[in-house]
């Protein structure tokens, strides 16, 4: 007989709905429910004073978070706080930035600002190439943005998405050269979630190279849709010299 679930009824029908449809549209609708968990979690770890960073990054985490739940094991609301102590790391990084020149200093908050409203719109993570669109900066420019940040910021975040996850870099989604000319235009002619998949699998553009299951959470898909569309991506990658043969 299998054990009570233990998931809270106010969260019950967004999760539920989450869980059969896992996209952009159906995570949105439970975060929005969970919203009050999320703020108590950013006072708990982050004071009343979190920067928006930090909020935008506790969306993050809750993405995380809602793929590894077990509602026989625990409330949604205990899963949620426990994933989302990085925070604390999180605030203390942002609390000592890296000292940057006036014009990183302002292309890091425009790169921030656009990342924060794609996550707000869309429910997902955008690609380089949206963030470059939105800002007018370029994607190299973007890579070397991402290399000032403090590890904290990044590192913490995906450690603990991978610990929870049991993956890490053995389970990257793609496999190829980052610095290679053909990645470069394979990526090009990716959509916006396929560029993301091979970002993170690659580590374009200073992006952290992160497991398929961190980037199903960031994509608001299932790691099975990033399997199909990584097995996409790497024929592409493996089809240099037959473009004729009609791969691309």
């Amino acid at each position: 007989m299998p054990a009570p679930s233990l998931l809270e009824a106010s969260f019950a029908g967004p999760y539920r709905a989450w869980k059969a449809t896992p996209g952009p549209e159906a995570a949105d609708v439970l975060l929005k429910a969970v919203a009050p968990v999320l703020a108590s979690a950013v006072r708990t770890y982050a004071g009343d004073a979190a920067s928006p960073t930090v909020r935008s990054h506790a969306k993050r985490l809750a993405l995380d978070a809602f793929d590894g739940y077990d509602p026989e094991r625990a409330k949604l609301q205990t899963h949620l706080m426990v994933r989302l102590q990085p925070l604390r790391r999180l605030s203390a990084a942002a609390a000592h930035p890296i000292a940057l020149p006036e014009r990183a200093a302002l292309d890091m908050q425009r790169l921030r600002t656009a990342e924060t409203d794609f996550r707000d719109r869309l429910g997902r993570d955008p690609s380089s190439a949206e963030i470059a669109d939105a800002t007018g900066l370029s994607v190299r420019r973007l890579g070397k943005l991402r290399a000032f940040r403090p590890a904290v910021t990044e590192g913490a975040t995906e450690a603990a998405a991978m610990a929870a996850e049991g993956g890490g870099a053995a389970s990257v989604a793609v496999r190829g050269r980052p610095d290679d000319v053909w990645t470069e235009f394979v990526h090009g002619d990716l959509s916006p979630t396929d560029q993301l998949i091979m970002e993170h699998s690659l580590g374009l553009f200073g992006r952290p190279v992160v497991s398929k299951q961190a980037i199903a959470a960031r994509l608001g898909i299932s790691p099975g849709a990033v399997s199909q569309r990584a097995a996409r991506i790497q024929a592409k990658l493996d089809s240099r010299g037959t473009i004729g043969a009609g791969l691309l």
